[in-house]
């Protein structure tokens, strides 16, 4: 199988995604507002009962915070926008007639989108709030550098599985467009539970003890909690393993389930018109 198709879907879709830098300034700024009116509410938190022992620090809550808003365009909030446009207007048949496996082929795209927004954010957001903050004298809100070597590693690796992870939670909002036609269903689903269950609102380890466990083994959390998590060095029930197995377990699970559903919809998908 030629892997060519997809690195020109990916090429193209990431092309795209650069093309808009203003959006990505705006968007970075917009990070940074949200990220420090959400720091000023943890800072006053943990100065207020400064006895409680919270699963995370201060400062690591902080950096936790930094990172999420750092990869906030990781996160499946709902389709590929060409897909939904595609099914709407049934421009999606050209899709089918392409002599390539349409997973693959929509998850490239899917990939490529996701990484065009969230890599030159990250790096901008990582230098403003990490060197240019200790530069300013805010180094108490800083990013905080990786626990470790080790640990800088292997969140690489989390992070790289957390995008594949993500691209593979929008292949689901993309057969549901496919079969609703229409992207509204995948963003109304996709927002809130991308946003609630990935720790954007609130970082996972912050939950009730009686939650945490449901938290960790959901698939949004391998997104970027568990990234973040081996960044920062925190505990992981079961330790690092547990966090890459969780990762690898979801990505192989929701593949299979979402090629079986991508048949189904294929299978039974209908283009009208002349």
């Amino acid at each position: 199988m030629s892997l060519r198709p997809y690195l020109t879907a990916f090429g193209l879709q990431w092309k795209i995604g650069l093309r808009y830098r203003i959006a990505v300034v705006a968007g970075l700024v917009a990070q940074m507002w949200f990220g420090a009116v959400t720091l000023m509410a943890y800072a006053s938190v943990y100065h207020a009962a400064p006895d409680v022992q919270a699963p995370l620090s201060l400062r690591q809550a902080m950096t936790y915070t930094w990172i999420q808003q750092s990869l906030f365009t990781l996160l499946p909030l709902g389709c590929l926008p060409a897909i939904g446009d595609a099914a709407r207007t049934g421009a999606i048949v050209y899709d089918l007639l392409r002599p390539v496996d349409m997973w693959n082929w929509w998850l490239s795209a899917s990939l490529a989108r996701l990484l065009g927004n969230a890599v030159p954010r990250a790096v901008l957001l990582a230098c403003v709030a990490g060197p240019l903050a200790m530069l300013v004298g805010l180094g108490a809100w800083s990013l905080a550098p990786p626990a470790s070597l080790i640990s800088a590693i292997l969140a690489l690796v989390s992070i790289t599985l957390g995008a594949l992870l993500s691209a593979t939670i929008v292949m689901g909002w993309n057969i549901l467009t496919a079969r609703t036609l229409s992207p509204l269903g995948s963003y109304a689903v996709g927002t809130p539970l991308a946003v609630l269950l990935s720790g954007m609102l609130l970082p996972l380890p912050l939950y009730p003890d009686w939650i945490r466990p449901f938290l960790l083994v959901q698939p949004f959390a391998g997104i970027t909690d568990i990234p973040i998590r081996i960044y920062l060095g925190t505990p992981i029930p079961g330790g690092v393993a547990t966090g890459l197995g969780l990762q690898i377990f979801w990505l192989a699970a929701l593949t299979l389930l979402g090629r079986l559903w991508m048949r189904q919809t294929v299978n039974r998908l209908e283009v009208q018109g002349a």
